[in-house]
């Protein structure tokens, strides 16, 4: 035995197997497309996956970000009996880690975990720029913005809207929450006939160029009540009498405490309508003073007035004659 390793053929031929053994580790370990020199070729597919959601990683107690999209593609590569499970499952997460970065515009790089390293992987976009803003925070007045209200009831009057809570907290980056132009909880008024309750109504942030802004509100949503009453004018009256007297009775004035009536009806009606038509009553039996009610005329294109009848005084005046037989003794 001894002599074996004294021999110099011996040393040479144990060289060339330990290097041929040393070779074949290296290519096989080395080997990406393949699991074994040995043993069945695994063929190498390929998947693209769409629509993946990034994760963002950073303080967003203290931080806003801008710039990052929400979805991204990821192409895997690999055994099939490897990709397949991640295709069907995407059981991993694609993120963008910004902690340690400040407010500034940075270039980061895309990052995955959860996907087996028997895969190759390509994420895009690889890098994208982001930029951080101070996340603040500023009180704003809530108004109301009323939608379809061209197709509200002509004769309806909108009220004074109230709002509760009337202001809510606007939180985003400094840049953005600057451009706060208005606040509004929007209502549709389409159909409506009655007064508005407590409705809930989103409230929307615009900027001063009508352009929705992406930021927090709290609450979300308000309580709205709108007074909404029937559209009306205010006309004076004119009492007049119709008919004759009986003979010997002289009818001096008739008269009505009313002064005004209320009228109701489309706007483009009352903007035209200017008094009321005379109010006739008649004295045609009238023998002494009294009190009569007539009803108030409603004139052409108006829905109602109110009141609907009114009182009327008619005050009678003794003729002549009747004096002179009344003074007879």
């Amino acid at each position: 035995m001894d002599s074996w390793f004294r021999s110099v053929w011996f040393i040479r031929i144990l060289s060339l197997l330990l290097a041929g053994l040393l070779w074949v580790t290296v290519n096989v370990d080395n080997n990406t497309e393949s699991d074994s020199l040995f043993f069945n070729d695994t063929p190498s597919e390929l998947e693209v996956m769409e629509n993946i959601p990034l994760e963002i990683r950073f303080n967003s107690e203290e931080y806003v970000v801008s710039g990052l999209p929400q979805e991204v593609s990821v192409t895997v590569e690999g055994p099939a009996s490897t990709l397949t499970p991640v295709v069907r499952q995407q059981n991993f997460t694609v993120f963008v880690d910004l902690n340690g970065l400040g407010p500034g515009t940075h270039e980061v790089s895309l990052q995955h975990t959860g996907i087996s390293n028997q895969l190759a992987v390509t994420l895009d976009p690889k890098t994208i720029e982001v930029t951080i803003e101070e996340k603040v925070s500023k009180n704003f007045e809530v108004n109301v913005d009323y939608i379809n209200e061209s197709k509200l009831n002509g004769e309806l009057v909108l009220g004074k809207a109230k709002v509760a809570p009337a202001r809510v907290a606007i939180t985003g980056s400094s840049s953005v929450v600057e451009r706060v132009a208005s606040v509004k909880a929007i209502i549709d008024i389409e159909d409506v006939e009655d007064s508005i309750e407590d409705r809930e109504a989103p409230v929307k942030v615009y900027d001063n160029q009508g352009n929705e802004l992406n930021v927090l509100v709290d609450p979300t949503t308000v309580q709205v009540s709108v007074p909404i009453t029937k559209r009306k004018k205010q006309l004076q009256i004119n009492v007049t009498a119709r008919g004759g007297a009986p003979e010997g009775v002289i009818v001096s004035s008739v008269s009505s405490s009313t002064k005004e009536i209320t009228v109701y009806g489309p706007e483009d009606v009352l903007e035209n309508l200017e008094e009321l038509p005379e109010i006739p009553v008649d004295i045609t039996e009238v023998t002494e003073d009294t009190t009569v009610e007539v009803d108030v005329p409603v004139p052409d294109g108006v829905r109602a007035v109110s009141p609907e009848k009114i009182e009327v005084f008619i005050d009678v005046q003794e003729s002549e004659e009747q004096e002179d037989e009344n003074g007879t003794t």
